[in-house]
């Protein structure tokens, strides 16, 4: 074929590839829109509006969304399940208020239920969204008896949880607990608040329990409670605590409590930006003693870096002999493993009740206790910094006074 005419054949084939062919759909996947549900509210406290609100997650809860609208409040009667809700997205951006009916919330174990969910967003996009765990009434009953109360927010298994935004006032116990093996977990920009009308104070208000699960994440939170801030409980694996505000009296960053039952134990925790104001301790472990009633615990790879101290009574707390008597631990000192324990970049003044100690770190001899501090600069008012310890092997990178307990 002469170069020519091989030319001319190349170009007008082009050509006929290049003309536009009419009435013809380019193969393309279309997306389908997000179905949206908004349930209705009763408007009166005394009826309960979960079940429109779990009709909705069965409508929309399978890729869908479900928003709660600004300006409205739902009541909360009975536990609202997340069952059905797979890769949906929860817009909280009103109210829901949970009853006071201590009877039957001593009843169901939480009062929005996330039991083994996978892919779901919970969050105000606004941040005016507001679960009102309405605790009072549970502050009075318990200072009267002891009785069953609901966690706000309990995560039971599942995956690929986020839940951010929000806030969440007077939880009648834990405001988010979690356990049966949850994985990759996120809890952010969300507020926790207890308070009470009487004298009867917000008890067991722990902000955050995290059980058995792996990588969790809790970013720039605000807990101001009257227990536990986090606490790292048994089986939690791999958690990143990064900027937290710990306020309300509250125990503060703690590992435990441990051994109670069963030989527990917590690994792989990083909090780092943690701001601790006016807590019973910054950070610590709560260790139950040894004997037959009691588990073995261990506690491996935990740092806390980057502490400010503000008016706590201790900057730093292990406590061996947790919930027991003296002479019943002096005969059952704990067996637990403490390795690779971190406290670095800690700073700020704790309040006097402890003078003129800055922390307390009573391991027993049974132990292992494998503590280190750097750039440790918590100061005590009275002008006086002591750090009490006992049994910690090696050096710790503080100067030790004997005398530590608990």
């Amino acid at each position: 074929m002469k170069p020519s005419l091989a030319l001319n054949l190349f170009l007008l084939y082009s050509q006929i590839l290049a003309t536009p062919v009419e009435n013809v759909i380019p193969d393309r996947v279309t997306l389908a829109k997000r179905a949206t549900c908004t349930p209705a509210s009763l408007g009166d406290t005394q009826q309960d509006d979960t079940p429109a609100i779990a009709a909705a997650i069965n409508s929309c809860g399978n890729g869908g969304t479900i928003v709660i609208p600004a300006g409205k409040t739902y009541s909360i009667r009975t536990m609202l399940d997340f069952t059905g809700c797979i890769n949906c997205d929860f817009q909280l951006e009103g109210t829901l208020k949970s009853s006071t009916d201590t009877t039957y919330w001593s009843t169901v174990p939480a009062i929005i239920y996330f039991n083994k969910i996978s892919g779901a967003k919970f969050r105000s996009l606004t941040g005016t969204g507001l679960i009102d765990g309405n605790g009072q009434a549970a502050y009075d009953r318990w200072a009267v008896e002891s009785f069953a109360r609901p966690t706000v927010i309990y995560v039971v298994g599942g995956t690929a949880l986020t839940f951010t935004g929000f806030t969440i006032k007077n939880a009648p116990n834990a405001f988010v607990g979690q356990k049966g093996g949850a994985q990759k977990i996120t809890y952010a920009s969300i507020t926790m608040t207890a308070a009470s009308k009487s004298t009867n104070l917000p008890k067991n208000t722990d902000g955050y329990d995290i059980g058995e699960s792996t990588y969790t994440t809790i970013k720039d939170v605000i807990v101001n409670n009257q227990d536990d801030c986090v606490a790292f409980k048994s089986g939690c694996n791999y958690v990143t605590v990064d900027g937290i505000t710990c306020g309300g009296t509250n125990h503060g960053l703690s590992v435990g409590s441990l051994g109670k039952d069963n030989a527990d134990s917590v690994k792989n925790v990083y909090v780092t930006r943690a701001t601790m104001i006016n807590c019973g301790k910054a950070v610590g472990i709560k260790l139950y003693p040894g004997g037959s009633s009691h588990g073995t615990s261990a506690v491996s790879n935990v740092t806390w870096d980057g502490v400010d101290v503000q008016g706590c009574d201790y900057g730093a707390q292990i406590q061996s002999c947790y919930a027991s008597d003296a002479s019943y631990c002096a005969s059952n000192p704990s067996l637990a493993v403490l390795s690779g324990i971190y406290f670095k970049n800690f700073k700020g003044t704790t309040n006097s009740k402890q003078a003129p100690a800055v922390a307390n770190l009573d391991c027993t001899a049974s132990m292992t206790c494998d503590l280190h501090f750097t750039n440790w600069a918590v100061k005590n008012p009275s002008g006086s910094t002591v750090n009490y310890c006992a049994n910690i092997d090696g050096s710790p990178g503080i100067t030790c006074t004997s005398g530590a307990s608990g």
